[in-house]
């Protein structure tokens, strides 16, 4: 990627990248928008990464990132969104200090993104609801077939349409 010197846009967010922040972004001369939100990068953020000038959006909320935040030049433009959920991320514009290795947790011992999760934002709840309303529709289309009235209405309505 680091090679397309003539891209302006890139948004890569939420598609389960892992591995290292990737140094050949340094390379993206033109790129105004980069977008790596919410995959599983790890490492640093390469302090290269500010010789690109004309960055106007930078995310790279909600990955494993660490490290010092380059906070010069242009970067020093982005806001906290542009870092939040990086637990061992530090520096401006975060609150958290680079020389104390407090990290933000809850009492249970989770970091922010699992806290600021509610229960409709887990896959098991989605999967338990569908399952439910699949069960809920087809037992009530049998208790509907199996009442003799219920039964004589609904044929006949089906009757009608291929009258």
């Amino acid at each position: 990627m680091g090679n397309l010197k003539e891209l302006h846009f890139l948004n890569l967010s939420h598609n389960i990248l892992s591995g290292p922040f990737p140094e050949s972004f340094k390379n993206l001369e033109n790129i105004e928008s980069l977008d790596l939100s919410h995959n599983k990068l790890v490492g640093m953020i390469p302090p290269q990464i500010v010789q690109l000038y004309l960055i106007s959006t930078f995310s790279v909320a909600f990955n494993n990132i660490s490290g010092v935040i380059p906070y010069e030049k242009q970067f020093s433009t982005f806001k906290e969104s542009s870092y939040t959920g990086n637990h061992d991320l530090c520096g401006q514009p975060l609150q958290r200090n680079c020389s104390s290795n407090n990290r933000s947790q809850n009492q249970n011992g989770k970091g922010e993104e699992e806290d600021n999760s509610g229960i409709l934002d887990h896959l098991m709840f989605f999967y338990s609801l569908v399952a439910s309303s699949y069960a809920l529709g087809f037992w009530s289309f049998i208790a509907l077939l199996c009442n003799k009235n219920w039964r004589r209405k609904i044929f006949r309505i089906v009757d009608r349409f291929y009258d």
